[in-house]
């Protein structure tokens, strides 16, 4: 079912929220940082958020609101989905910049950091806390059968997929360590 697919994906992005939190708690602390990992947990973000994740949420919100109401927290959310969108561009930007070795202030990445996480977490803990919630409530089985329909599955995860691309493999080392302790 989508919405256990949404709930699934969440909890990966967490995953990756919490290495970033991690990368800024040592940034705090003095200690050295793996700029490339920060890159890697980027760009998958972008890649998957903008190809698959926000195209499957977006479909159900569009749904909603011709069907049931017109709801201004998901007119709100399709408009969020392209402010992070944006705001994750800016951040890789500054990653970028960072791993061509451009001088970036410590304290100043260190803030957009903490901005991108912390805005990354407080828009999935909306949608699992509301809007997930009101869509399980809400939809019935023939809702969800047009829904699917209309949807088109991605092919595969990079990362948390059965087979994890050479791209992501010190990622997916990270997340196991992580997960180990």
């Amino acid at each position: 079912m989508m919405l256990e697919s949404i709930h699934t994906e969440h909890g990966y992005i967490n995953r990756l929220l919490n290495v970033l939190q991690q990368k800024l708690d040592a940034i705090r602390h003095g200690r050295p940082v793996n700029y490339s990992l920060i890159k890697d947990i980027i760009d998958y973000l972008q890649k998957q958020a903008e190809c698959c994740h926000h195209p499957k949420e977006d479909l159900l919100y569009r749904y909603y609101q011709s069907h049931y109401a017109n709801s201004r927290e998901m007119q709100n959310l399709e408009a969020e989905h392209e402010e992070l969108s944006e705001l994750t561009r800016e951040f890789a930007e500054t990653v970028d910049m960072i791993l061509m070795d451009a001088v970036i202030p410590l304290d100043v990445f260190a803030e957009k950091l903490n901005v991108f996480v912390n805005r990354q977490r407080a828009h999935l803990e909306f949608e699992e806390k509301h809007i997930l919630p009101l869509l399980r409530n809400t939809f019935t089985a023939e809702d969800w059968l047009a829904v699917s329909a209309e949807y088109e599955q991605c092919e595969y995860d990079p990362l948390f997929g059965d087979k994890v691309a050479e791209r992501y493999r010190n990622l997916a080392e990270r997340l196991k360590v992580q997960a180990s302790k």
